[in-house]
């Protein structure tokens, strides 16, 4: 019971985590730098959170398996990029390369997690 709650948590914040990275950067984009920092908050909550579950669940479930510690990597640099792309785009300096990187890692993750990819 408790571990289906924490997957259900890892999951949907991962799928929000990806909403609020495409709005963050909208939104710095077009000049709402409030409304933007705002959104950069929740996106953090959201990445302390995928952290904190995922961490749960591999130590709880799958230790011996070294395509989760491959995803959980994967997982912390798609945070960098995600940070280094809103931070660039909050200070309108260039930075699609960043975002789009963080969007398709962020993909190749998911992927990884739903065992598309083993």
């Amino acid at each position: 019971m408790v571990s289906n709650a924490f997957l259900e948590a890892h999951v949907g914040s991962w799928e929000v985590a990806f909403i609020l990275l495409i709005v963050g950067y909208i939104l710095f984009r077009i000049g709402k730098e409030k409304v933007g920092n705002i959104v950069h908050m929740f996106l953090r909550v959201m990445m302390v959170i995928v952290v904190v579950t995922g961490a749960w669940m591999l130590f709880k479930f799958h230790a011996g398996d070294v395509l989760y510690y491959v995803k959980g990597v994967l997982g912390l640099v798609v945070f960098g990029l995600m940070e280094m792309a809103l931070g660039r785009a909050r200070r309108q300096e260039a930075s699609t390369g960043f975002f789009v990187g963080a969007l398709a890692l962020m993909v190749v993750v998911i992927l990884i997690g739903y065992r598309v990819i083993m």
